[in-house]
């Protein structure tokens, strides 16, 4: 079994596949025949995916810093020496 089948719908979509709904909800919301209540949801379900993407990339950023500091700590010793 996947791990992917174990999470949420909501976080099993990868950024990638976020990013593309996003763009398609900026294109829908081009055009000039959108319902008014359809709109609204789907500028809510947009946002909610920014909100999710952000959050990924927040959860990324500190995983890469504390694989970073996890490698370097004889390399950041070494360069304190040296100054």
């Amino acid at each position: 079994m996947s791990q992917k089948s174990t999470k949420p719908a909501k976080e099993s979509k990868n950024y990638q596949a976020m990013l593309e709904e996003v763009e398609s909800i900026v294109t829908s919301l081009g055009s000039e025949k959108i319902d008014l209540d359809d709109m609204v949801k789907k500028v809510e379900h947009g946002y909610e995916l920014i909100k999710t993407m952000r959050a990924r990339l927040e959860d990324t950023r500190q995983k890469i810093e504390t694989l970073r500091e996890s490698f370097s700590p004889q390399d950041k010793n070494a360069s304190d020496d040296e100054e």
